[in-house]
This record gives C-alpha cells, structure tokens and sequence, in this order.
C-alpha cells in the first residue's frame, strides 16, 4: 500500500509582491477635516501647509503613509478656462508610482482628482538654439 501527504509544486520564481496603494485623501470636506492631523512635511512651510489643508489654494489630493503625506496632487492656481497643477513626492517613495494614483481620473469622487488630471503640465519643450529640452 502507498500512503502519500500534501504534496507542493513550486514555481522556478515566485511573482513580486506589490503593495496595496496608500490611502488618497482628496479636498473636499471629510479631506480637510483629515488633512488637519497628518504630519506636516518637513519642505513646506506651516503657512502654505495651512492654506493647502483649509482649501484656500484650491483643490488637492494627496496618498498618506503613516498619518504623513507621501504624494501630493495639488493646484495653486485656477481660473475657467486653465489650471496649474503640481505633484510632490516624498523623497523615500519616489519611483514607487504613487503620483498616477493622485491624477488620473476616476480616483474618487472629488473634483481635485479630475482637475490635476485635465491640467497635468506638458512635457518640457527644447528652447530656441537649443537641440535638446533640459533634464532636470
């Protein structure tokens, strides 16, 4: 008689483990009212960090980590017709595609995910006399 247990087939390599995406906050009210306890990052003033959380710049969405923004989508400045739109990325949680989430469309409800999405900057443009655009 041949008696067998659990038997395991392993693949040659295991898929990368990807983490789930952080939080996003986004500026409407509940947003606001979140923002208020998050760490305040270390390169923005604690002026303009207030006017961003209040929602006196304008609109904003943000993915946290640790009660700490890690990626900000934010516009300082809109009219009708055109909008600026800004990401910041914390520097350890850079390449970890975190930006994408806080612009595309269809990431929540709020204006400000669609907004940063219509006016993401175009991509630099090579200056008169020059062969190439600057890298930054």
């Amino acid at each position: 008689m041949v008696a067998s247990g659990l038997c395991f087939v392993f693949p040659e390599q295991l898929a990368a483990h990807t983490p789930a995406p952080p939080p996003l906050l986004v500026s409407d009210a509940e947003g606001r009212r979140a923002a208020q306890r998050l760490n305040r990052p270390d390169n923005w003033q604690p002026g303009e960090w207030a006017e961003l959380i209040r929602g006196e710049t304008d609109e904003w969405a943000m993915a946290v980590h640790d009660n700490s923004p890690v990626s900000i989508c934010f516009s300082p400045a809109s009219n009708d017709t055109a909008a600026e739109a800004d990401i910041w990325t914390r520097a350890d949680f850079r390449g970890r595609r975190l930006a994408p989430p806080s612009w595309r469309p269809g990431h929540g409800a709020n204006a400000a995910t669609r907004r940063c999405s219509s006016t993401a900057p175009p991509p630099p443009t090579t200056p008169p006399g020059r062969s190439h655009a600057p890298s930054d």
